[in-house]
């Protein structure tokens, strides 16, 4: 039975809503045959988003058991508009949080010291979505249109490839996107801010498809930015005081990952723990997220070393200058010390892996 713990019981517990055990063996013959702890830790994981598919490997590492093989009994906090990640972990209302890359930084401006401990996917998966009657086919031609962007964090990466096609951020009309493609349906927007794993196949679905000639995707890799997405955050505090339980989550989580990636039946089965914990959302379309985050989770370093998890100095250093080149940093960010591979390399390597 997957354990989540309610958002609004966390939120009441912080007191604020936002505006908008060891470590595993070094071998897997030994993680299998060793039985779980008498008794577990109890920790604490918030999500990048509300629940869906984008979650499914945690989901799987819960269902499956991988998270108690590594000592600790995980309690899953939904993320979305309201839950501040960073918050939750300075307040210890949890101990683990899903962030992207400039999540991370942008925490570490404010003063809470979060530091990354393992990658999941290997490209953030957010783009632009263009209808092609706005005559819109680069970063270079949105000068002067209107683009529907997430503020607070969702804009970095499209802002930054902008500047990188010889814009400046004001050259665009960056306006408030709903967590929906609403305005994008109804022409509010010239190009709207889109997932791989959701709204991308809202919009397929209305029959919008660029196989079609009717819109056209726009990502930062097509300007030669490749930027990493969700990653395993805790405090420099708790990776330091509770290395256990850091080296837990991570091998629970890749080791999750890999299971649901492994096989389509996996897949699905992965979906259906979504569902679980979720009934009101619709299979198929968590099952397409799965597939989504199993391809992000194999391109960039990934694809090179055939293993999943990686955290690049290259991929978190691209970043942060997308961070500070769309205005969301102040100073340059310090990457060295906003992550570590430290777990990451001592995670067992069949947990790693790229069986699909």
């Amino acid at each position: 039975m997957s354990k989540v713990i309610a958002v609004g019981a966390v939120l009441s517990t912080v007191g604020f809503l936002a505006a908008c055990g060891g470590s595993s063996s070094s071998s897997t013959e030994a993680s299998a045959g060793a039985s779980a702890p008498a008794e577990l830790a109890k920790v604490s994981f918030v999500m990048p988003w509300v629940i869906q598919g984008e979650e499914a490997g945690q989901f799987a590492a819960l269902n499956q058991g991988f998270y108690k093989e590594e000592g600790l009994d995980v309690e899953i906090i939904p993320g979305g508009p309201d839950v501040r990640a960073g918050a939750l972990l300075a307040s210890d209302s949890a101990q683990f949080a899903v962030l992207n890359p400039a999540g991370i930084y942008s925490n570490r401006a404010e003063g809470i010291p979060v530091v990354g401990i393992g990658g999941i996917n290997q490209a953030d998966g957010l783009f632009l979505m263009c209808k092609t009657t706005t005559n819109i086919k680069s970063f270079a031609d949105l000068k002067g249109k209107k683009v529907g962007v997430w503020l607070g964090g969702g804009e970095a990466g499209i802002q930054a490839a902008t500047v990188k096609a010889g814009l400046a951020v004001a050259d665009v009309e960056w306006l408030p996107q709903k967590f929906s493609m609403e305005e994008f349906f109804n022409d509010a927007f010239d190009c709207a801010s889109a997932t791989e794993w959701n709204e991308k196949h809202v919009v397929y679905k209305e029959g919008l498809d660029p196989s079609k000639g009717n819109v056209i995707e726009l990502r930062p890799s097509d300007v030669g930015l490749f930027l990493p997405g969700d990653s395993i955050a805790t405090l420099e505090s708790t990776m330091q005081e509770h290395p256990e339980w850091a080296q837990g989550i991570v091998n629970g989580t890749l080791r999750g990952w890999q299971w649901t990636c492994s096989s389509p039946e996996n897949r699905k089965t992965a979906a259906q723990y979504v569902l679980d914990a979720a009934p009101d959302l619709d299979l198929d379309l968590q099952i397409i997220q799965v597939e989504e985050m199993c391809s992000l989770m194999t391109q960039g370093p990934a694809k090179d070393t055939g293993e999943i998890g990686a955290m690049a100095q290259s991929s978190w250093q691209q970043s942060a200058d997308a961070s500070l080149a769309a205005g969301q940093l102040k100073e340059p960010a310090d990457v060295a010390a906003a992550f570590t591979s430290t777990f990451l390399d001592a995670v067992p390597a069949d947990y790693r892996k790229i069986t699909w």
